[in-house]
């Protein structure tokens, strides 16, 4: 289940029964949307000699993108963490892991840039991509659910810009009737639903006249929320 491909008719038809299901996952899900200016506060050029040993060469934009996954998993992990707590991450297999060789530094990279946030010991980090999903395809179901929620944001503030009505910037009104994908509309309300034991958190970091702000907000789709 992929955001990407979901102008598949069959794939959205399912949608609504799998955000069902993502629901009852007992967990956090958290979205983090970078404006484009905002970018350069989070993000590094690529460097091959580092704290911990050297690097092959990256093509910038990949590495960019990594660096920025970086300090907001350092700072996610912080928040969260307990002492002694074990790690697993799993990626879609994109740029940022896109071979062994690649897969390998940006594990080592991650792992710096958490343990440099972290205050606490941290138990055993391991960074996997889907490729390792044994074929039941448990792994792609889970790794679907925040790039479902990726992808839907995306569109959401990209395309559904704030609704006049709404007073308030921690809130994101999208209308029922607007003519939006069908997807937008779907994921935009799976958003807005609180009453399940997958909470969501939304994070903007946002950028104007040279001024960096951070912000939560939630998606809502009834108007008597506002």
């Amino acid at each position: 289940m992929s955001y990407k491909r979901l102008n598949d008719k069959v794939r959205l038809k399912s949608l609504p029964n799998y955000l069902e299901a993502a629901d009852q996952l007992e967990g956090l899900l958290i979205n983090f949307a970078v404006d484009k200016n905002a970018t350069h506060r989070l993000s590094e050029e690529p460097w091959t000699e580092t704290a911990f040993g050297r690097i092959g060469l990256w093509a910038p934009r990949a590495f960019r993108k990594l660096t920025v996954i970086g300090h907001l998993a350092g700072i996610l992990v912080e928040g969260v963490r307990a002492d002694g707590q074990n790690l697993l991450w799993i990626t879609d297999e994109d740029d940022i892991a896109p071979n062994p060789d690649k897969h390998a530094e940006a594990t080592r990279l991650l792992a710096h840039y958490i343990s440099s946030y972290c205050t606490g010991p941290l138990g055993h980090f391991r960074f996997g991509t889907t490729a390792s999903d044994p074929g039941d395809l448990h792994i792609e179901d889970l790794a679907a659910v925040p790039d479902l929620a990726a992808g839907g944001l995306n569109d959401i503030l990209t395309e559904v810009f704030p609704h006049p009505q709404s007073q308030s910037v921690e809130r994101l009104f999208v209308p029922v009737g607007v003519q939006t994908p069908a997807k937008v509309g779907l994921v935009a309300g799976w958003l807005a639903r609180v009453a399940s034991p997958l909470a969501k958190i939304n994070i903007v970091v946002d950028e104007r006249a040279g001024l960096c702000s951070v912000r939560r907000f939630a998606v809502v789709t009834n108007l008597t929320e506002l």
